[in-house]
């Protein structure tokens, strides 16, 4: 079965410049070379490293599409506008706009030169443009899929082309159950496939000489407690929230690590991002400090590090990935009941706090007690090792290869 594979045509599969699904993507890929069960061709924007990567993988090949130099240069002129002149906090929605259509328009044509028994989207519904476009709907009738990560912003006209998906897989019930209500759509068409990280990566310990280099580089002391975000600095993944609640921590012994920006390793600030560091006012300077992006195979040394993981999604979050990240590597984890969270944190493995009104208070009791209490600590920690011993990237691989067949 040969099964032609969209991404975003944001960022670069294999992810050389990170992202979630990006990564999520390429377990399968990596899962694919071991059992060989999909004869997959992955569209990807292109990028040098990213093309270099892809040499590594026999069972995979991979279709680097190049953007037009004068499609970046629009999208900089558009991101300008919104972000300096609009003044809009979301001013990274609308850096790659240009890019991620001409991207399309273009696998819209290989869809329509090629033959693929079967053509996937991945994550997001723009991406059906490629099937409307050259009426690729109906050569690919009964055999396209949607791997659906995040909420319809918008159908971009294709409500039709998307009722007659043949598989739409989601990340939680909760996004299911959504997407559902919102397309109104027969359920029989939905399945669940939950997210799973590479464990192998995520929960390897770092060396002692390994955590001194953070220790030293962030100025952390070897007895202060160790406070990680993980994720995008964008508006509903609670970062504002964070740094208002460590405002109300009377304590100097610990150091929050934020570990992202607002578009993964792109040099781009956002507007809300520039708020998000004014929010860090002198008298908490020395405890917070912002990494940027960390790659993905680096991530394991900051896990290693910290104490405690704070993800206070104050939107409704599919099934973040940094909240598995944080289970498997046995963090003890602070979150909030959004989404599909409460579907991958369970079992007692982690706080869960309501993200109302009262969620910074909240935010500092949780913090406050967790700093005070080793036995607390101990038992979410010792609880989200059980509930990431059942996320295999083997059993992940396995219930996609099912989803794409059906």
């Amino acid at each position: 079965m040969k099964l032609a594979v969209i991404t975003s045509g944001f960022l670069p599969v294999p992810a050389t410049k990170g992202g979630a699904v990006e990564n999520l993507l390429m377990n399968i890929v990596k899962e694919n070379e071991k059992y060989n069960s999909i004869n997959m061709e992955i569209f990807s924007v292109y990028d040098e490293k990213a093309l270099l990567e892809a040499n590594n993988y026999k069972s995979t090949n991979f279709v680097f599409i190049k953007i037009n130099p004068f499609v970046k240069l629009m999208d900089k002129m558009v991101f300008f506008t919104f972000k300096n002149i609009l003044k809009r906090k979301n001013s990274h929605s609308y850096r790659y706009i240009f890019q991620r259509l001409f991207y399309l328009y273009k696998c819209s044509k290989l869809l329509k030169k090629n033959s693929y028994d079967k053509v996937l989207l991945e994550n997001h519904p723009s991406q059906y443009l490629a099937l409307k476009w050259h009426k690729n709907y109906l050569k690919y009738k009964d055999n396209y899929y949607y791997h659906c990560h995040n909420e319809f912003p918008s159908t971009y006209g294709c409500e039709e082309i998307i009722r007659d998906t043949k598989n739409i897989f989601c990340v939680s019930e909760f996004r299911k159950n959504t997407i559902v209500k919102y397309m109104n759509i027969d359920e029989n068409r939905f399945s669940v496939l939950k997210n799973v990280v590479d464990g192998n990566v995520i929960s390897k310990k770092a060396n002692e000489e390994e955590l001194d280099e953070i220790r030293k580089k962030y100025s952390i002391g070897k007895e202060d407690k160790v406070l990680i975000y993980s994720g995008r600095i964008v508006p509903g993944k609670g970062v504002g929230e964070l740094i208002k609640a460590i405002k109300k921590v009377k304590r100097d012994d610990f150091k929050v690590l934020i570990l992202g920006s607002s578009l993964n390793s792109l040099s781009v600030k956002s507007k809300f991002e520039e708020e998000i560091f004014s929010l860090v006012t002198p008298d908490i300077k020395s405890k917070i400090v912002f990494t940027g992006f960390i790659k993905y195979d680096e991530l394991y040394k900051y896990y290693s590090l910290a104490d405690i993981a704070i993800l206070p999604s104050t939107w409704d979050d599919s099934a973040p990935l940094t909240v598995i990240e944080a289970l498997c590597s046995g963090i003890p984890l602070i979150t909030t009941n959004s989404g599909g969270i409460p579907e991958y944190a369970i079992d007692d493995s982690a706080i869960i706090l309501d993200k109302d009104k009262n969620l910074v208070e909240e935010l500092v009791s949780s913090i406050v007690m967790l700093l005070e209490d080793n036995k607390k600590l101990e038992s979410l920690s010792k609880n989200a090792k059980k509930v990431s011993c059942e996320m295999s990237l083997e059993k992940f691989y396995k219930g996609f290869v099912q989803e794409v067949n059906k």
